[in-house]
């Protein structure tokens, strides 16, 4: 798994969540621990999913050849995780959120190299002019469907700001 919860480590520890909570955003702010999606671990820890979850999830989020950048549905995913006998597939699909390997954007899971290169194109159509709904959409490929949640997912991890229609790019990496 990529760490553990507040909850289960005030737990083995025997403590207040609400006191380690305090104790652990603080470790954040020095460095010392990262947060993720609501679990904490030491920076370089790297976790590592069993063969058989590894391969559940190169099939159950391939995506389409023939458009690279579309999303898996998360209610289809979350149908197959349910469905599996995959021991431990559950916190294997939380390990890979919280590690960053999958995302998901409202209804959507998208694999970190699907956004990487969603990002990339945002940039260079960010760069061509104001970036507009219809001109991110066109940049990407898809429709207006999976254009506006990824907009508003940019706005709010700090990729994008917004005013009125048109994004500004925040850093260009």
């Amino acid at each position: 798994m990529v760490g553990t919860t507040s909850l289960a480590l005030a737990r083995e520890l025997d403590v207040d969540e609400l006191g380690l909570l305090r104790e652990l955003a603080a470790g954040v702010d020095a460095g010392g621990i990262v947060a993720r999606a609501g679990y904490f671990c030491t920076p370089g820890h790297r976790p590592q999913l069993s063969l058989e979850q590894r391969t559940f999830f190169d099939a159950a989020v391939a995506g389409d050849p023939d458009a690279p950048l579309a999303p898996v549905g998360l209610g289809a995913l979350t149908d197959a995780l349910r469905a599996s006998r995959i021991r431990g597939i559950l916190q294997a699909f939380d390990t890979l959120v919280a590690g960053g390997e999958l995302i998901v954007i409202r209804t959507d899971v998208y694999r970190a190299e699907q956004v990487a290169e969603i990002r990339a194109r945002l940039a260079v159509a960010a760069a061509t002019g104001p970036l507009t709904p219809a001109r991110f959409r066109d940049a990407i490929g898809t429709s207006r469907k999976y254009a506006l949640p990824l907009l508003e997912w940019f706005d709010a991890t700090g990729v994008t700001v917004r005013v009125g229609d048109v994004r500004t790019l925040v850093n260009a990496e």
